[in-house]
């Protein structure tokens, strides 16, 4: 295959010999045909050696978020029999350009590596490759191109925040409060110690062989009852966000789906009325945020309520207090669930919820701590995977 040099040369020489054939110059004859010779001599160069490559491929870190930059690593492994000239790399990147490196002359059977930085714009999945090496002569004026990799693709993950959720019996926030008065007043299961029996306490958690051999009655007294579950609910109305607006949205439930998984919580992700994730993980909900998009159809649909015993959370992602997510959800929800509404375009509650301020990236974090008691940063690394994920 000729270059750019390549074709000028080729010009040069039928331009040079066809002036001196009509004017009869001897040199420029002479000039055209040695050009001929090098463009022909290139071009055998070029071709005479098979590029015979293996590729693989690495991405650093494993897990990204929209605005981190990922380091793509590469072993490039000569398998012909005989050495390699410099080799030019290119590697197209979905919506990037291209990256593009030089390899070294390598040996038979040699592996060498290479890099370079793969910057993320923006969540959702991102393609590159396949790697192409390109082989050139010492004139520039003939190569040889071949892919030797295949595609990779990986997803981004939503940018978002690394916030904490209140524990039943911590959190000096509203929430925490709330939760600390539900679960008190909830039996729990698990025994903690005897104390001696006082008035209006359940007669069935009275312990009766303890009391037998003391001068008055014991009672056993348990572990006030946890969390147990989250369930995030992401409204994608295109109704109700402008298309930063929608952004900040994504963001805000990646953070809750964040804090749940971190504490454990049998986690639920519902975006809109195309997916529901019943006790999903970190990894398969932040997949889902990373490609979800808006719909032009309202989130009317009433959400089924979890079945799972114990106190649960439930967060509406969504325009603002009043929306009809959050009016479509609230009679479906038990006695043992807590909303929280996450507004990202108006604040203007009915003080029946709990409310938190996303209409910005800095007051989502200062309402968040405020409503939790759990002052936060800015989460700069992914999420790494569970034991339990990486099986």
């Amino acid at each position: 295959m000729l270059t750019r040099q390549g074709w000028a040369a080729l010009g040069l020489a039928a331009a040079s010999a066809a002036v001196g054939r009509v004017f009869g110059v001897l040199e420029l004859i002479v000039l055209g045909s040695g050009v001929l010779a090098l463009v022909a001599a290139s071009l055998a160069w070029a071709n005479y050696h098979a590029i015979a490559l293996s590729v693989s491929r690495r991405v650093v870190p494993e897990f990204l978020q929209a605005g981190d930059t990922a380091r793509v690593e590469f072993a490039i492994t000569n398998e012909s029999r005989s050495g390699t000239a410099p080799l030019t790399l290119w590697e197209p990147v979905d919506g990037l350009g291209g990256a593009t490196l030089k390899l070294a002359p390598l040996h038979a059977h040699e592996t060498a590596t290479t890099t370079y930085r793969l910057p993320t714009l923006h969540r959702g999945s991102l393609t590159f490759g396949p790697l192409t090496a390109q082989r050139r002569d010492p004139f520039g004026i003939a190569g040889k191109r071949r892919v030797v990799g295949t595609t990779h693709e990986i997803v981004v993950f939503p940018a978002h925040h690394h916030v904490q959720l209140p524990t039943a019996m911590g959190g000096s926030g509203p929430l925490g409060n709330q939760l600390r008065s539900r679960s008190l007043g909830r039996s729990g299961t698990e025994f903690h110690s005897l104390r001696d029996y006082a008035d209006g306490d359940d007669l069935r958690q009275i312990h009766w062989r303890a009391s037998a051999r003391s001068e008055v009655l014991k009672v056993r007294e348990v572990e006030p009852e946890g969390l147990h579950h989250c369930t995030i609910e992401l409204d994608n109305s295109s109704s109700e966000y402008s298309p930063e607006g929608f952004e900040r949205a994504v963001s805000a439930a990646a953070s809750a789906v964040s804090a749940a998984s971190s504490a454990g919580l049998r986690l639920r992700l519902v975006i809109g009325s195309e997916t529901d994730l019943r006790n999903t993980n970190l990894s398969s909900a932040m997949t889902a945020l990373a490609n979800c998009s808006t719909t032009d159809q309202v989130q009317t649909q009433r959400l089924p309520a979890p079945r799972a015993e114990g106190l649960g959370l439930t967060f509406v992602v969504t325009g603002g207090p009043q929306s009809a997510a959050v009016l479509a959800l609230r009679p479906n929800l038990t006695q043992t669930d807590i909303l929280i509404v996450v507004a990202c375009s108006s604040t203007a509650s009915t003080q029946r919820d709990f409310t938190v301020d996303a209409t910005t990236a800095d007051s989502f974090v200062g309402s968040w701590a405020s409503l939790t008691g759990n002052y936060t940063e800015r989460q700069t690394t992914p999420p790494q995977r569970t034991e339990a994920e990486r099986r």
